[in-house]
């Protein structure tokens, strides 16, 4: 797993998915368990990489690059990166993992029995949530593939009990810190994070001393700029929210509330983003002596992580750009 073992503990609803598939987790390998720089700079050695749900490579990461030989993903690629002589699986669909297994359908349809259909079938109905027509990310693909999965498996549990099981493990955050839940599902584009909650942000940044550890968040990363998006599902309804968090560039300027300009591009172009449209509607807005926070209700729910990404991102480069 690409992250270090001391994470895995967040990751509740894979934990919950090993546990109840009967993998054992001292079977699992960790990213701080090897050092894939040194097999890939060992001449005795050839290091193969296949990325997977992701097409980029972090900062650390970069000098890994030759070794990749297979992308499998299913989001826009980024212009920013080229792969010459990769082998690219790409294609929009509601989830990656719809991609996996059709090339298990394709290449090798023995090898999926019940254990391993189940096991893909878990994040395609997480991703689409349970195919919903609400959501509006479930395609043809994925629609043919789970479909086969079932087929082949012999899966006869309904797929909503396996769904809100599986949703129930991803939200129950219990036993996690405030901290934790941070880091949770967090993504990067252009160093500025975007934390992702199985609750909703508002809810989130409700609890003690929340706004704090965002700041502290803020400090150990360097950042000025955190975007929290928060979701809740609840019988296959889902609600969602963004909330922006920007660390001041200065305090009080003249008596004046100084914001942090990359902040309110970001927030501007999220706000008049038409291709997709958020439909956000600011619900509370904090000023702080060191840092100001925005929190939207996201009124078209079908807009994911995934789509926001881009639009942070871009506004990030340009930003950059203009103050060059």
């Amino acid at each position: 797993m690409n992250i270090p073992e001391k994470e895995f503990r967040i990751k509740t609803e894979v934990v919950y998915s090993l546990k109840s598939h009967d993998i054992p987790l001292s079977l699992l390998t960790f990213r701080d368990q090897l050092d894939l720089q040194n097999v890939q700079n060992d001449a005795d050695k050839k290091l193969e990489l296949i990325l997977v749900d992701h097409h980029t490579l972090a900062s650390e990461d970069v000098a890994l690059k030759p070794s990749v030989v297979t992308i499998v993903d299913h989001r826009p690629l980024d212009p920013a990166w080229s792969w010459p002589d990769v082998l690219l699986n790409v294609e929009i669909v509601g989830s990656c993992a719809t991609l996996v297994a059709r090339n298990g359908l394709q290449k090798n349809p023995d090898m999926l029995d019940r254990q391993l259909s189940s096991l893909l079938r878990g994040p395609i109905l997480i991703d689409t949530y349970n195919m919903s027509a609400e959501a509006g990310r479930t395609t043809a693909t994925d629609v043919n593939v789970l479909n086969a999965l079932e087929q082949l498996g012999g899966l006869t549990s309904d797929r909503t009990e396996t769904f809100q099981k599986i949703m129930h493990a991803k939200a129950d955050v219990s036993e996690l810190t405030l901290e934790e839940l941070m880091i949770k599902d967090l993504k990067v584009t252009s160093g500025i994070p975007l934390v992702g909650f199985s609750l909703l942000a508002e809810n989130f940044l409700a609890r003690e001393n929340a706004k704090e550890v965002v700041e502290k968040f803020a400090n150990e990363r360097n950042c000025n700029v955190v975007v929290l998006i928060g979701q809740n599902v609840s019988e296959e309804r889902v609600s969602r929210d963004i909330a922006i968090f920007s660390k001041l560039p200065m305090y009080f300027y003249n008596n004046t509330f100084q914001h942090n300009q990359l902040a309110n591009d970001i927030i501007q172009a999220l706000t008049e983003s038409t291709e997709p449209s958020l439909n956000l509607e600011l619900i509370k807005e904090i000023r702080e002596e060191k840092y100001s926070l925005r929190l939207y209700k996201q009124g078209n729910v079908t807009v994911t992580r995934k789509q926001i990404l881009p639009i942070v991102q871009k506004t990030v480069l340009l930003h950059r750009n203009e103050k060059a």
